[in-house]
C-alpha cells in the first residue's frame, strides 16, 4: 500500500524554483522535456509513466510547471521526475521533483 510522502506532501517552493532554475540554466533549446511519475516503491527499476506532451525548444518555463503540478495533484502519492532529452550530441538529465 503507498503511503503519502511526508517529505513532500505538496510541492514546495523552493522545489519548484529549483526546477525552474535547472531548465532555465541547462535545459533550454535543444532540449526534449517530459515530465514522468511512477507508482513503485522502487522507483529506479521500473516503468515511467509520461504526463502530459512532452515540451520542444523551451522557451516558457510555466508549462513544465503547471505539468508537473498538473501531475501531482492527479498522482499525490506518486514519485515525479523530470526527463530531459538532447540528441546531438545525445545526453539524457533526470531530475526528481517528488519522491
Amino acid at each position: 500500500m503507498l503511503m503519502p510522502n511526508r517529505l513532500y506532501p505538496h510541492l514546495s517552493y523552493e522545489i519548484i524554483t529549483d526546477v525552474a532554475q535547472v531548465i532555465d540554466n541547462h535545459l533550454r533549446n535543444d532540449w526534449v522535456i517530459r515530465i514522468e511519475y511512477t507508482e513503485e516503491v522502487e522507483y529506479l527499476n521500473t516503468s515511467w509513466h509520461q504526463w502530459g506532451e512532452a515540451f520542444f525548444n523551451i522557451t516558457d518555463i510555466s508549462a513544465v510547471i503547471d505539468c508537473i503540478r498538473s501531475c501531482h495533484m492527479n498522482n499525490q502519492l506518486c514519485a515525479i521526475r523530470l526527463h530531459a532529452e538532447k540528441f546531438h550530441p545525445r545526453s539524457i538529465f533526470y531530475f526528481c521533483v517528488c519522491q
